[in-house]
């Protein structure tokens, strides 16, 4: 296995592996889950009935679901006698998001927490005002999370020193890939030739023979899923982001400290001729480019290959939610950066009149198994039944499905600590000892712990942004030349600031790098 960097990484992964043990193991077999105990989650602060009743408004991407009600109301009935407020799920879907939380943000009404993520422009939320800083708040109002969370997580969310969002426990490593279909495998005589990419890290010529076959033997599955968001070209190379993923301006993985223009290497180029080459054989839908939600095509079981960020028994946990078998592989190696410790994470808006109580709430959904599972599965005897304890097992309710029932976001990973996460029927109980030596073979990022300020180059920023907007979807997703696209894109990125960006990054850290000596 991989193993990561000696020196400073090497004790925060140590420290990762122990807070893990602890939380893994005791969320599912002692005392320490609330659910089985009884006991008082958060430290009392004050009790429920001093607390003047509040409603807390939480925003997350997700896919909306018919009975999100039904789950707020099993919450606020908790609740009510936890910390006294009622919750407010906001469910955005994927497709509006990068839009949406900004307008929320900045209008600063009716916003008490809210996801977040490096991905999901988590600096620059901090440097507009945004969101809360809690780093004084957590021993007196989430004191449980806070001595919890591994110290990577925390140390990776702060900025000048101050902490202001809550990391998720979930996966520390990240590897890229594909899940894939077994009954389309099966029906399109493939399934042997995917197994192979159990024990090897696949081309993309090794996948187009592959793909071929699927589109020969059902010309109405689409052989590799493709949307007008995510990169092929970027995670089949897997550059290292500086900041937010969607800015140009990256470092090869595991190589140096060098800011480059990722949209100039010849890696990068080359994935797209391949990808380009896919489209015109028929592999990818021809309105890619335009194609904002793809979870219809996965529900029809139209798609063969689902590409994302894998990690043990990724197939499992989106199978269930999508009611069918499916297998994974990657093409990457476990990889840890600074966007992974800071991949998902919940934030309490500054313009909140409710920062306690919101703090207090994160802390139920970090330490608390009932609002964990709750929040990821629904109601219970509603939407699921429980099977067995110690693990707790549970099913869907009598006469529903993962197609059928009323909640199931299928965003486990956004919602707090994953080591609560209930089994469900059929998956692997082994999940988090699996997930801690996934953690453990992973390779730090050499500038683990650097943390991007965009506030001097944001007007660069916002304009180099519209460039890959208004052409990216095309040239990632396949439907036009690159040989003619990716000199005009990259014009057009320099015209808009691109360079300034990337000397930026590159000031900042290698100031960092003096800073702490690395």
């Amino acid at each position: 296995m991989y193993k990561v960097r000696k020196g400073i990484c090497m004790v925060m992964f140590i420290a990762f592996a122990a807070a893990m043990t602890l939380t893994g193991c005791g969320s599912q077999n002692t005392a320490t889950d609330t659910a089985s105990s009884g006991a008082a989650t958060a430290a009392p602060v004050t009790t429920a009935e001093e607390l003047k009743p509040v409603e807390l408004n939480w925003y997350l991407p997700a896919t909306p679901q018919k009975e999100t009600q039904l789950v707020e109301q099993a919450l606020d009935t908790y609740l009510k006698d936890k910390i006294n407020a009622t919750i407010k799920l906001n469910l955005v879907d994927w497709g509006s998001w990068s839009d949406k939380f900004p307008v929320l943000l900045a209008s600063g009404e009716n916003v008490d927490i809210m996801f977040t993520a490096g991905w999901s422009q988590y600096p620059q939320s901090v440097a507009k005002g945004y969101f809360a800083d809690v780093t004084d708040m957590l021993d007196k109002y989430a004191p449980k999370t806070k001595a919890n969370l591994p110290a990577l997580l925390f140390e990776g969310a702060k900025i000048n020193g101050k902490i202001f969002a809550i990391p998720t426990s979930k996966e520390l490593a990240h590897t890229n890939g594909f899940l894939w279909n077994t009954a389309i495998a099966e029906k399109c005589g493939v399934e042997a030739d995917m197994q192979k990419f159990q024990t090897t890290l696949p081309t993309l010529a090794d996948l187009e023979p592959i793909l071929l076959k699927v589109h020969a033997a059902d010309p109405d599955i689409y052989p590799l899923e493709m949307s007008a968001s995510g990169s092929l070209a970027k995670s089949y190379n897997d550059f290292d982001p500086v900041g937010d993923q969607n800015v140009p301006g990256m470092l090869y993985p595991n190589k140096d400290t060098k800011v480059i223009d990722e949209y100039e290497t010849p890696e990068y180029k080359a994935v797209l001729e391949m990808v380009h080459k896919f489209y015109q054989e028929g592999l990818i839908r021809k309105d890619a480019p335009t194609l904002q939600d793809v979870q219809p095509d996965r529900k029809a079981q139209k798609v063969f290959l689902q590409g994302g960020t894998t990690k043990p028994l990724a197939n499992e946990e989106v199978g269930t939610a999508l009611g069918y078998k499916l297998e994974e592989f990657s093409y990457t190696k476990p990889f840890v950066t600074a966007n992974d410790v800071t991949g998902s994470m919940n934030a309490v808006a500054a313009a909140s009149q409710n920062k306690e109580r919101a703090l207090m709430f994160l802390e139920l959904v970090n330490t608390d198994s009932v609002v964990n599972n709750t929040l990821n599965y629904g109601v219970e005897n509603t939407h699921w039944v429980k099977k067995s304890d110690n693990p707790v097992v549970i099913d869907f309710a009598a006469g529903m499905d993962a197609k059928t029932t009323g909640y199931m976001p299928n965003a486990f990973w956004e919602f707090g600590n994953q080591f609560l996460n209930y089994f469900m029927a059929g998956q692997n109980t082994q999940k988090w000892d699996l997930f801690k030596q996934y953690n453990e073979s992973g390779v730090g990022s050499k500038i683990l712990g650097f943390n991007f300020d965009a506030e001097p180059v944001k007007t660069e920023i916002a304009a180099v942004t519209n460039v890959t907007k208004e052409l990216g979807p095309a040239l990632e997703t396949g439907s036009v030349d690159p040989n003619i696209y990716l000199p005009m894109i990259i014009e057009k990125m320099k015209a808009a600031g691109l360079d300034k960006i990337i000397q930026e990054k590159q000031k900042q850290i290698d100031a960092w790098l003096a800073a702490t000596g690395k």
